[in-house]
């Protein structure tokens, strides 16, 4: 690690993209946690089968990360990015309007799965773009831990921003509140992940590159 370095992948637009990206879609990991919550005070589910929503995320994980891992390889990384913050921001504005109660299970297991297929996706694609943005390897190290150190801040203030809105407005309110949260957050990442797409496609970072030794 050297300072050198870490100017030289500043200089990278996809880095501060990237930086962008993970906070908002790591935000979206942690509004998971909501889900059980949402279960419990909206759908009217006794606390077992609230409970049994993250353990059903959690199975999901795993499937999703290798099938959208699969998919691109065969195709872009960047692409599945954006469908995966395009499936965060659809099912967040539904939660956000109050669109599912307890009337509507399967539209809950519907929404919380498209939700999940977005949240995991972009998850599993954090640092497989760094390769499609031409990011050499010699700094790969480098360029994560930047990124890190701004895409991993929702493990400081995502809780107590969404305790801050479910405290105010306890049971339905305040969960339509904190989806609210996560559709700004997802809008951010949706136009940060288009963006690097187009970055990628152009590949304006390549004269960067000549220029590391």
């Amino acid at each position: 690690l050297s300072l050198d370095d870490i100017k030289f992948v500043l200089k990278f637009r996809s880095v501060w993209l990237l930086m962008i990206i993970i906070l908002c879609a790591y935000f979206g990991y942690k509004m998971t946690d909501v889900f059980t919550l949402y279960a419990n005070e909206v759908m009217l589910f006794d606390e077992v089968k609230s409970a049994k929503i993250g353990t059903y995320l959690l199975y999901l994980r795993p499937i999703i990360g290798v099938t959208i891992g699969l998919l691109a390889d065969r195709t872009r990384a960047s692409f599945w990015l954006i469908v995966g913050f395009l499936l965060m921001l659809v099912t967040s504005i539904i939660f956000a309007l109050g669109w599912i109660d307890a009337s509507t299970t399967l539209f809950f297991g519907f929404s919380i799965g498209m939700m999940a297929l977005g949240v995991y996706s972009a998850r599993t694609l954090y640092f497989a773009v760094l390769e499609e943005a031409k990011i050499p390897l010699a700094v790969t190290g480098t360029a994560i831990g930047l990124i890190s150190v701004i895409g991993y801040t929702p493990d400081i203030f995502a809780g107590p921003l969404m305790g801050y809105f479910l405290d105010a407005n306890p049971g339905a309110v305040g969960l339509q509140h904190t989806f609210g949260l996560m559709t700004g957050f997802s809008i951010i990442g949706f136009i940060a992940a288009i963006f690097l797409w187009k970055n990628n496609l152009k590949k304006s970072d390549s004269m960067s590159i000549k220029n590391y030794s």
